[in-house]
């Protein structure tokens, strides 16, 4: 027994000292993959030295003396950090997934998709529109991603490489082009809409619930913004062509949703390669993404300049979606113009959002821009290459998409049918009844453009009319600019593509195309696009609520009526957010008239939830006998409305709503919805008690009342939360339900929980929710886990710019084993900021390492 009990021992401490050498080894391995940051790089291809900045958070600050050598350097650096993220981007955007991870049905889905949209044919058309400044920043953009890839495989690049390769996966490690820079952009263009599957859900909806269904989703799912007790990014008067003694029109020209006469009954839904109705993994996009940004004009701040301020909202992932950047030519020339730093997108050149010397600048999606439709397609029966047009045969461009996959898998062939709306989206091999029609997508996201010329004019501009210039070329994805610069100007300005449709096409549904009579007939020219310089309110705020009041349309058709038609559709859209974030930002800028970045952190931290204000006041006047004590009902009562991480009554207010989605909405719809405009009808129907939505169809004893319901709902509420947080309600916090989970892709959902612990991060509680300030949206149908969030944060002090504040939800590299992979995220979920530096003496005096690079 003493001899087996020595053998054993010794057994073990074997297999102890083999596991920490191989934990030694993984170390080492994982560690080869971190770039080098100090000392000197021999990099080929650089025309002089460039010098290179890292502060204690892992951000490079890039000095060199030319154009070329600037770009190229940001190159370098991005795919130092970076790499697997670039190369996983520009196979998104492409529609190569499959060829990273092997023969998979949900990247396969995404990929046919993807190939079918012809983002990759889009991508390449944008390569030829470019300009030649625009190209030649692009390659030297690409030729420091090569020159950093040259001469490595994949397992010195990246740790996903070796794990793939277990699963039989080989990828070959292939030079950067400007196409895959481009074709992030398609992808970006794509998230930020969601024009095509509100589309889809409103024909689905319409399909289930009838003709006497429409009813509910025009007026409460799709309810009118509350124009007359919510504000609009902009006020009539102060934007082209309004006149403040514009009238309001009770209705413009697209009239109902629906058109008369167009029958959705046999519209097919399912998208190519049974892609989900949620987009998938790979493609979030949607409702659950919102931003803020406002900028506060110098009559209200303590410094007398101005102060801008900008959050994104997308969807949550592992490493963030931005990377942090300084651009800085020595000196500035007009060979040489760039001194910009902020916030780029891994893979793309340039500064998305930020500040140079002169100006800064924020964005946030313009919901209200609806640049996407639906065409209903007459498909010849006996040839389904044919379709036809004002009863004229037409033929339907055929291209053949070939998916590999990385994994040896034969490859697969995807015939897409090209109309003159554009490709065919849905799948008629999901329908039995060949009667259904299939749908083409018609978006501005195919207009060819230079895109990335509109980027780089932004990051060179100096002040108000040259950042209008510049946002001239910026066509797609529209977005909502606001302005600031050192002489203390602030201003708006909406770019993009914005349809112009013909008489009664409302854009919300598919609609016939069979007939011509439903082309678009151009697009509204830029200098009647809303914009606005230096209001007399003295601040300007955005977060996707409208941007304008109807009066605006109505002013555009006189303007316009002559060149498209008077009877034409100036109405931008109706996918807006309700107002809950603007209204709460508006209220916190006039509640002071002396702001620093101290009051905007605060601002940008707020918690209140505006929706909880309207709905819970009438829940606690209910009687709720036993089923809930009666120190709960007060302790609730005494809520502030904020949903901070600590809050027990937000843990109960945020189970309330998820019950209450389910009960009403979730019972008629068939699925539990989401978004600000539930919000908003949910408060409506208050009003209502008798309304039949607040009837349970699924119950056939009963017609139940708001009452029965907000009480159902409360009471089940009570009783899911003190199963997971316990009995006593003094010890709830929100942040023990509401967590946030950086996951990687494709490794984050291996499965493996090995894997998923080296690559992700989480989860970590998070305050907040989908209708707040500072975003962490979710969904009914999966509560409480965070789904979308306040990507990145940014104060930018126009009074000093060393002054100015950033951080990302993550950090700064995208390598496990790098001490930058997560180090921002518990200061960005308690609303706490790194220093944005600017001036090179500050700089230099935070720099922790400094990296030269020289010709090579």
């Amino acid at each position: 027994m003493r001899r087996l009990r020595r053998i054993l021992l010794i057994i073990v401490v074997i297999i102890l000292l083999l596991a920490g050498g191989l934990t030694g080894y993984i170390g080492v391995t994982l560690r080869k993959m971190l770039p080098q940051t100090g000392g000197t790089l021999n990099v080929p291809g650089l025309n002089g030295p460039v010098t290179i900045y890292r502060d204690a958070s892992g951000i490079p600050q890039i000095y060199a003396s030319t154009t070329h050598d600037l770009f190229m350097a940001q190159g370098i650096v991005q795919a130092q950090d970076r790499w697997w993220q670039m190369e996983f981007n520009r196979h998104t955007g492409l529609g190569r997934i499959s060829e990273l991870v092997g023969n998979n049905a949900t990247a396969l889905s995404s990929d046919i998709f993807i190939r079918t949209a012809g983002w990759n044919r889009s991508a390449q058309a944008d390569v030829a529109a470019s300009s030649p400044g625009t190209v030649a920043v692009m390659q030297a953009y690409a030729d420091g991603v090569n020159a950093y890839i040259a001469g490595k495989s994949g397992p010195d690049l990246a740790v996903e490489y070796s794990v793939l390769a277990l699963k039989g996966v080989s990828i070959p490690i292939e030079k950067w082009e400007p196409v895959d820079s481009l074709a992030w952009g398609k992808v970006m263009g794509y998230s930020l809409g969601d024009d095509l599957d509100s589309e889809l859900e409103r024909t689905k909806l319409y399909q289930k619930l009838g003709a006497d269904g429409h009813n509910i989703v025009d007026n409460y799912y799709n309810a009118t913004y509350p124009y007359d007790s919510r504000q609009t990014i902009l006020k009539d008067g102060e934007v082209l062509p309004i006149k403040p003694d514009a009238p309001q029109p009770a209705q413009t020209n697209a009239g109902p949703l629906v058109p008369p006469g167009t029958d959705l009954s046999h519209v097919q839904t399912a998208l190519v390669g049974g892609l989900p109705a949620d987009f998938g993994p790979y493609l979030q996009r949607g409702g659950a993404f919102a931003s803020n940004n406002w900028v506060i004009g110098p009559k209200l701040t303590q410094s007398g300049k101005p102060i801008l301020a900008n959050d994104p909202h997308l969807g949550i992932q592992m490493p963030s979606i931005w990377y942090e950047n300084g651009l800085h030519c020595k000196p500035v020339s007009t060979a040489c113009p760039y001194d910009v730093e902020g916030f780029s997108f891994p893979g793309v050149p340039g500064v998305i959002i930020g500040h140079n010397a002169r100006i800064a600048w924020g964005v946030t999606n313009v919901n209200q821009l609806d640049t996407e439709d639906l065409y209903i397609i007459k498909v010849d029966p006996k040839d389904d290459t044919k379709y036809e047009v004002d009863g004229q045969s037409q033929d339907m461009k055929i291209v053949t998409e070939t998916i590999k996959f990385g994994d040896g898998t034969p490859s697969k062939d995807v015939r897409v049918r090209i109309t003159r709306y554009g490709p065919i989206i849905t799948d008629s091999s999901a329908y039995a009844n060949q009667s259904d029609k299939p749908l083409a997508l018609r978006w501005t996201l195919d207009e060819p453009t230079d895109l990335f010329g509109a980027v780089l004019g932004v990051d060179r501009a100096t002040d108000w009319q040259t950042f209008r210039q510049a946002l001239t070329g910026w066509r797609w994805p529209s977005q909502n600019f606001v302005y600031a610069d050192v002489d203390g100007n602030i201003g708006y300005q909406m770019p993009g593509l914005a349809p112009i449709r013909p008489a009664g096409f409302s854009g919300q549904v598919p609609v016939d195309g069979s007939t011509s009579q439903n082309d678009w007939k151009g697009y509204v020219p830029f200098e009647y696009l809303p914009h606005v310089y230096n209001p007399a309110r003295g601040w300007i705020e955005s977060s996707n609520d409208p941007v304008i009041t109807p009066a605006y349309f109505a002013a555009l058709s006189d303007a316009l009526g002559s060149q498209f038609g008077k009877d034409s559709v100036y109405d931008f859209g109706k996918t807006y957010d309700y107002g809950y974030r603007g209204q709460r930002i508006s209220q916190l800028i006039q509640a002071n008239d002396k702001h620093t970045v101290d009051t905007v952190k605060a601002i940008q931290g707020d918690n209140a939830s505006g929706s909880a204000a309207e709905l819970l006041p009438t829940v606690l006047k209910l009687d709720f006998g036993s089923d809930v004590p009666k120190t709960v009902i007060d302790w609730m009562g005494q809520w502030d409305y904020q949903e901070n991480m600590d809050s027990g009554q937000a843990a109960l207010f945020e189970a309330f709503w998820t019950q209450l989605t389910t009960k009403v909405w979730g019972s008629h719809f068939g699925y539990v919805p989401d978004g600000s405009n539930v919000a908003w009808g949910t408060k409506l129907l208050l009003d209502q008690p008798d309304n039949p939505l607040w009837d349970d169809p699924t119950t056939t004893d009963k017609k139940e009342t708001r009452d029965d319901m907000l009480r159902s709902a409360f009471v089940a509420a009570y009783s899911d939360v003190t199963k997971s947080l316990g009995a006593d309600y003094k010890t709830w916090k929100w942040s023990t339900l509401h967590t946030a989970t950086f996951s990687s892709k494709p490794l984050g959902a291996s499965g493996i929980s090995v894997i998923e612990n080296l690559v992700n991060y989480g989860p970590v509680g998070v305050g907040g929710g989908s209708l707040t300030i500072n975003h962490s949206g979710w969904s009914t149908s999966d509560p409480y886990a965070t789904q979308s969030i306040s990507s990145m944060r940014m104060i930018v002090d126009l009074s000093n710019f060393d002054n100015s504040q950033w951080i990302i939800s993550t950090g700064e590299s995208g390598h496990p084993s790098s001490d930058h992979y997560h180090d921002m995220t518990d200061k960005w979920r308690t609303i706490q900021y790194d220093t944005m530096r600017f001036s090179e003496d500050a700089i230099k005096q935070a720099a922790t390492a400094t990296l030269t690079l020289q010709p090579g």
